[in-house]
């Protein structure tokens, strides 16, 4: 099963933003509750307060006139209530409000008709703690109703005088409780939905360029792979995906010409060989031979078997290079010799051109690099000069140091190279458009792998031709300096 990246990221986004708002929800809740709470106590608590300054300022008015008592003395004696009545009858405050007043043993000095009507007991832990001089709060139900119940103590010089209780109704608090518990009830799930739908929109837009590049690399095949994908002018992840889109699909195009080129060349570099080799074995086989006939074309097939493995070798090394597989030795190298032994090898190839090869040894420096591949090298450009130098011409290489670098200088006396061929000349599977038709051996092989084995041994190679001067290559490699060589000799 297929999913939607649409439908996951919706999916997400709607998970995220639904934890996001019930949190928000119950925190909201929960802060709006405290705080009504907390104003319904310091509520109370003022009424509490405004209670006994009243009791207060009421006996003072009496004490001033009268001279009574104070009053903890009216309620050691038992005049409290008498104190309380002729209070609440000049205010009314007793009737106004759900008020009980306690002394320190728990026994109800005066109670308004209201607060009566609850038929409340004191709870003992609410009178220990009243009696150590905290103020307690109470949620208690009355029917269907809730109220909230401060417990007050008052104290006079450190020491308690009585208790006053107090109610007052959470109607109000739990209305304005509910009212919000049903906006969110509602507003949530629907924030949820039109903010879902919103963020499929956003979505579904954000993805619609990938669906198009998709769509497009679907369409494109083997042999559409030069088309590309359209970039988008965002400076964004889009921009890169579409561009790595583009840039996947040059490298597929150039791998798949490569494969075709190198299938191509490959067949034909084989062909002419093994065309020859059967050519001459049947023109043997037509009839009974001598001896010696055979011999003559066992060595002329074992010299074609030569330069097929030479092609099928230069051919893999090529592949090798191409991914990278050639593991260099790096060794300490001296380029005179190493050309010296190549060109011997390859001296009875040039006479029978009747080519004249020369070595002029000018450096003795040393290069890091690895044998093999340097006498590949050196081979691939002598088999270059010798296949297009005619036969009677001269091949020239020289070892020269120019500017910290040594450098092999191939010369000969060929056709030379146009211009429109000289960018080209290093490509893998380029031909010669003057090359020997006749010539049975690879071409467009060498100078690729030449430039990737200077490449690998961080060196160079230029070319200087004109049509009908010959062509001269000079391949540059970094010499060992002098330090070098120095501590070399100190460690020998």
């Amino acid at each position: 099963m297929i999913r939607s990246i649409r439908f996951v990221l919706t999916l997400w986004y709607l998970g995220i933003l639904t934890v996001i708002l019930c949190v928000f929800s119950s925190t909201l809740y929960s802060k709006v509750s405290a705080n009504l709470n907390r104003h319904i106590n310091e509520t109370l608590a003022a009424q509490a307060d405004a209670i006994e300054d009243n009791i207060f300022a009421f006996w003072k008015a009496e004490h001033e006139i009268y001279k009574t008592d104070t009053i903890r003395k009216e309620i050691q004696v038992g005049r409290f209530p008498a104190l309380i009545d002729r209070w609440s009858a000049q205010t009314n405050e007793l009737e106004d409000h759900f008020l009980r007043l306690i002394d320190h043993k728990g026994v109800i000095l005066a109670a308004s008709k209201h607060f009566s009507e609850f038929n409340l007991k004191l709870d003992e832990s609410i009178l220990r703690k009243t009696l150590k001089h905290r103020t307690s709060y109470q949620t208690i139900k009355q029917g269907k109703s809730h109220f909230q119940l401060i417990t007050r103590p008052i104290i006079e010089d450190g020491q308690l005088l009585y208790i006053v209780q107090m109610t007052v109704s959470r109607r109000q608090a739990e209305t304005s409780l509910e009212q919000l518990r049903d906006w969110l009830f509602w507003l949530v799930p629907a924030t949820i939905l039109l903010t879902s739908a919103i963020g499929w929109f956003l979505v579904t837009a954000t993805l619609r360029p990938v669906g198009y590049m998709i769509k497009k690399v679907q369409s494109i095949g083997i042999q559409d792979l030069q088309e590309r994908i359209e970039v988008p002018d965002t400076h964004d992840e889009l921009e890169q995906l579409a561009t790595t889109f583009n840039g996947l699909l040059s490298r597929l195009d150039k791998s798949f010409r490569r494969m075709r080129q190198f299938s191509a060349a490959a067949a034909h570099e084989l062909r002419t060989p093994l065309s020859i080799m059967k050519g001459e074995l049947e023109v043997t086989l037509r009839k009974e031979r001598e001896n010696a006939e055979y011999r003559r074309l066992l060595y002329g097939q074992l010299e074609v078997l030569t330069e097929l493995a030479n092609i099928v070798d230069q051919l893999l090394a090529l592949a090798y290079a191409e991914e990278g597989e050639e593991a260099i030795q790096w060794k300490e190298i001296q380029l005179g010799p190493l050309i010296r032994s190549v060109i011997e090898s390859w001296r009875k190839v040039a006479e029978a051109k009747e080519l004249t090869i020369d070595l002029v040894e000018r450096d003795t420096s040393l290069i890091r690099g690895e044998k093999r591949l340097l006498e590949r090298l050196v081979a691939n450009f002598l088999d270059n000069a010798i296949k297009h130098t005619p036969a009677k011409g001269k091949i020239r290489m020289e070892v020269v140091r120019r500017k910290g670098e040594v450098c092999i200088v191939v010369q000969d006396t060929g056709p030379g190279i146009t211009p429109e061929e000289l960018p080209k000349i290093f490509d893998k599977f380029f031909s010669h458009a003057k090359r020997d038709k006749s010539d049975s051996s690879g071409v467009g092989l060498g100078l690729g792998l030449c430039r990737w084995i200077a490449e690998s041994h961080k060196g160079k190679i230029a070319v200087e031709s004109a049509p009908g001067h010959g062509a001269t290559f000079i391949i540059s490699f970094p010499a060992i300096s002098a330090t070098e060589e120095m501590g070399r000799l100190r460690v020998c």
